[in-house]
């Protein structure tokens, strides 16, 4: 699909998920699973993103080998459900710098729909790259034998990552673009306050919209944490810039499929109303 074709989609329903995982990275249940629960849930097109290939260790990642195996399962779904939801063929693809994105030939041979471009490694001052994501008492070990304590540098360092993502394209949908400040804001609770921290946002929305890329507000974490990335305090910043939203649950859990995302489209409404 093209991100025009992607607007579209997004602005004429709400019954869409356009970020999801599957057995063949940190997916908690098989494809034909999560298919039946977003049939059952009232999607009407479901996105599969699976974390995609990376040329570092990774847990969560799903394996080169695996993709093609992802792309027939995906294709056989929908010929199995065509008259009950519409399932895009998606990646979610991690940046690690410049030599390694969603902007690399690799991602544009493949028969995907759509991209979404994710920063979660974050390079220390060695270059050696660190996955940032997660639970905070693993951050908080990487924050203080990985990064020397500097948690300024990290924070920075995964926006560097962000920005130069955006300069080089690739993709159509930006995904969570202050996922850091999770961990970060753990760490110091101030920062999302912060001049520097500020100017970074600013920084992103306006390559965002530069770059002609949808924006996600990722609702994950809603129940846990009652945080959506980016944060709610930037929204009424990307609406007035104009950049197109899209909801998504970030889905790996069936359990969780809808997970903060009504309450995601009724502060979104209700700041819109307001103006």
């Amino acid at each position: 699909m093209t991100a025009e074709e992607l607007v579209s989609l997004i602005s004429e329903r709400r019954d869409y998920n356009l970020h999801s995982h599957t057995e063949y990275c940190d997916g908690r249940v098989p494809m034909s699973v999560m298919t039946k629960a977003a049939i059952e849930a009232g999607y009407g097109v479901w996105g599969f993103t699976p974390h995609s290939p990376v040329p570092v260790e990774s847990g969560c990642n799903m394996l080169e080998s695996d993709v093609a195996r992802y792309i027939d399962n995906l294709s056989a779904l929908q010929d199995q459900h065509a008259d009950k939801i519409r399932l895009l063929c998606g990646m979610e693809v991690d940046f690690l710098g410049r030599d390694f994105g969603p902007h690399i030939d690799y991602f544009h041979k493949l028969p995907l729909e759509y991209r979404i471009g994710s920063v979660h490694f974050v390079p220390n001052q060695e270059g050696r790259l660190l996955d940032c994501d997660g639970r905070f008492e693993r951050f908080s070990k990487y924050l203080k034998a990985g990064y020397n304590g500097d948690l300024r540098y990290v924070v920075e360092k995964y926006f560097e990552q962000v920005l130069t993502m955006l300069e080089l394209g690739g993709f159509e949908i930006l995904g969570h673009f202050d996922k850091i400040i999770g961990n970060a804001s753990q760490a110091d609770p101030t920062l999302e306050d912060q001049k520097w921290y500020v100017a970074l946002i600013d920084d992103v929305i306006s390559k965002s919209k530069d770059a002609g890329v949808i924006v996600e507000i990722n609702t994950k974490a809603f129940e846990k944490s009652g945080r959506f990335y980016p944060s709610e305090k930037w929204w009424e910043q990307l609406q007035n810039a104009k950049i197109p939203i899209a909801i998504n649950t970030d889905c790996h859990d069936p359990e969780l499929i809808n997970v903060g995302r009504d309450e995601a489209f009724f502060r979104m409404h209700n700041a819109q109303s307001s103006k």
